[in-house]
Order: C-alpha cells, then sequence, then structure tokens
C-alpha cells in the first residue's frame, strides 16, 4: 500500500543514517585514545569510566531503571563489565601501539569470532558461508599486520608491526566476543545497567592495572586534554544509543555492513589527520575482513526470503478451500492453524528483535559491535 511505502522509507533511511553517524562516533572516539597519547590505556579506561558513570546513572534515573538490575543478573553483569573492562583496555594499547586504522580492522574480526564461538557454546548454526568468510577474514588480518614470517615466503619484506600491538588488536576482538557470547546468552540484561556496571569495574580495576603494567598516572593538567577526554566518555554513549536506535529500525544484516563504516572513517583519520602511511596489502586485507559484512548481509536477505516465502505458503493454504477445512479440522482439535503459527512466530521474531535492538549483544552480533 503506498501509505506504508511512505511511513517505512524514511525510517530505514533514519536507521542507516543513525548507523553510519554511529560509526563516524566510535572512530572519532579512536582518534581520540590516539591524540591522548601520553595517558597510558588504562588510565584512559578509568578517565572514561568516571565520565561515563554519573551519565548512565542520570539515563537510569530518568527511565526509572534500578541500577543494579535484578538479584539473579548481577554475577553476568559483573562478568559483563569485566570483559568490556578488558577489551576497552587491550583496544585502547592497540590503538597507540599501531596505526589507526590497522588497530580498528584488526579488531573487528569479532564478529567472525563470535559466529564461530556461538555455534560451539550456543549450537547456533554455522554455515559453509560463515566458514568461508571466516577464511577470508584471516587472510585479511595476515595481510595487515604483516608477519615477517610469513610474508617473505611471498618475496615481500615489509617493515614488522609492533607483536604487541598486534597482540592486544586480537586479544581486544576476543573479549570483544566475550561480551557478544555473554550477552546473547543473557539477552534479558539491561543495556544501559550493562554500561553502568561495566563502568564501575573500570573505577576500581584500573588502577591495579595501572600498577601492575607500570603504567605512570598522568594528571590531565591542559584545557585541550579535558577537551578530549570528556568525549571520549560521552561519545560512546552516544554511538551506543545511536546503534540501538539503529538496529530498532534495520535489520542486523545491513547493521553489520553499517558497522564497518567504522574502518572506513578509521583509515581516513589515519591518512588525512594523523598522516600515517599504509599500502595496497593493508588496505586488501582491511577489504577482505569487511568482507564479512556482505556476507551477512547477503545471509540477512536470504533468511528474509525464506520467511516471506513461508508466509505466502501459509496464506495460500489458509486461502484455499483445502486449507480452510484443514484450519478448522486443526482448530477442532484445539491445535493453531498455519496461519496461526506464522503469525505467532513472526510476532516471536519482532519481539526479540526489538529485544536485540535495546541491547548491546545486538550491537557485537552485527560489537558491533562494540563491546565496551
Amino acid at each position: 500500500m503506498p501509505g506504508t511505502s511512505n511511513a517505512t522509507g524514511p525510517r530505514k533511511t533514519s536507521g542507516l543514517l543513525a548507523m553510519i553517524a554511529s560509526s563516524f562516533l566510535f572512530a572519532l572516539m579512536a582518534l581520540i585514545v590516539k591524540l591522548l597519547g601520553r595517558f597510558g590505556p588504562f588510565e584512559l579506561v578509568f578517565w572514561r569510566s568516571v565520565i561515563m558513570f554519573p551519565s548512565t546513572l542520570g539515563l537510569m534515573w530518568y527511565r526509572g531503571i534500578y541500577p543494579w538490575g535484578e538479584s539473579g543478573q548481577r554475577f553476568f553483569f559483573i562478568l559483563r563489565g569485566t570483559a568490556g573492562f578488558f577489551f576497552m583496555g587491550t583496544y585502547y594499547f592497540s590503538i597507540q601501539q599501531l596505526a589507526l586504522g590497522d588497530a580498528v580492522v584488526i579488531t573487528y574480526t569479532s564478529p567472525v569470532l563470535t559466529a564461530i564461538v556461538a555455534a560451539v557454546l550456543l549450537n547456533e548454526p554455522l554455515e559453509l558461508l560463515d566458514l568461508a568468510g571466516s577464511l577470508l577474514c584471516m587472510v585479511g588480518v595476515v595481510l595487515v599486520s604483516q608477519p615477517s614470517f610469513i610474508m617473505t615466503y611471498f618475496g615481500a619484506h615489509p617493515v614488522p608491526m609492533p607483536v604487541a600491538g598486534v597482540a592486544g588488536a586480537l586479544c581486544s576482538a576476543m573479549f570483544a566476543t566475550s561480551v557478544s557470547i555473554l550477552l546473547r546468552y543473557r539477552k534479558d540484561l539491561n543495556p544501559l545497567v550493562s554500561t553502568n556496571y561495566f563502568a564501575i569495574v573500570g573505577i576500581f580495576t584500573s588502577p591495579f592495572f595501572m600498577l601492575a603494567f607500570g603504567e605512570p598516572w598522568v594528571v590531565p593538567d591542559r584545557v585541550s586534554e579535558w577537551f578530549l577526554m570528556i568525549p571520549l566518555a560521552l561519545l560512546s554513549v552516544f554511538g551506543q544509543i545511536l546503534m540501538n536506535i539503529g538496529l530498532q529500525r534495520e535489520s542486523a544484516g545491513k547493521a553489520t555492513v553499517m558497522n564497518y563504516i567504522q574502518v572506513v572513517f578509521a583509515n581516513l583519520f589515519q591518512i588525512t589527520l594523523l598522516h600515517e602511511e599504509t599500502d595496497r596489502l593493508k588496505v586488501s586485507g582491511a577489504a577482505l575482513i569487511a568482507s564479512w559484512g556482505a556476507i551477512a548481509l547477503f545471509k540477512d536477505a536470504r533468511s528474509k526470503g525464506v520467511d516471506q516465502s513461508k508466509a505466502l505458503d501459509s496464506d495460500l493454504l489458509s486461502s484455499s478451500p483445502v486449507g480452510r477445512s484443514s484450519s478448522s479440522f486443526l482448530a477442532s482439535k484445539d491445535e493453531p492453524s498455519p496461519s496461526d503459527v506464522v503469525r505467532r512466530g513472526s510476532s516471536t521474531l519482532m519481539a526479540a528483535t526489538d529485544s536485540l535492538g535495546g541491547s548491546e549483544s545486538s550491537v557485537t552480533h552485527q560489537n558491533s559491535f562494540h563491546a565496551g
């Protein structure tokens, strides 16, 4: 109907724009971490948590949400906060050690790891297409990191990247995966309460890791540093809100593609603002890793086609004389008709999508993902 298309068109456009804006804010946050190079990664997590904590408390107070969650959920909130803390610490470390685009693109292998781990632990389906995408992403990581022990076999002699930085980026991808798996397992965790626990863990845990890794305590004593430190926390909150808006209005497959735009923004910042060099191999590797977005989009379109086909078959069955008589027979046996099954399944699917759209598990599935 014309009215329906007019209503959904602007809504879907605003969803895509929200996800693009979210990716831009997350890339801008990574740029700020790069600019605050005289602060250690765990101190940045500390200041980010200190600023973020009252922000999330204010949002929860405004929405009438109990900040500590239900008693049966608190263990998982603490677990989520701890995993998010380690993700953010290793992510910040990799950004400081590597070129901005390299750190972001290696960390963005998390959706691939999530698909594999979810198949093992949560019995989620893992298709041949997923395995092919995983292989492409692994090749992409090799092209971006360019380890000398592999590249020499192909006659290339690249300048090796810092091993610690690459390890940090891979660890951040693994911790992001752990956050995603946890939130898939417990989809009832409120996203604001989860963020609140992450801030609490960051405030109390960061000083211990600063001591353990010998990070000096640097007090921000310049206006420019506070001008960057405050957006470091707020950009994450607003980026998360925009991402959830996008997920409520678009499919997870399209959200994955839009999230990979963060890789493009990060590389643009790297070249234009930070004047860090890149090469064709790294660009090719980034493209291979970003191909996971295209795979997610294809799977999303295919699943929609299957759902529409099932709905069409059900409508045809229910509208035919045979279908009506069958439905009447089933109804007399107190069993649901095929159209009822489709209708109930659709409502369940919509409810699950709304739940994911309001939780950070959706971010890590497409991450973003973004675990912090």
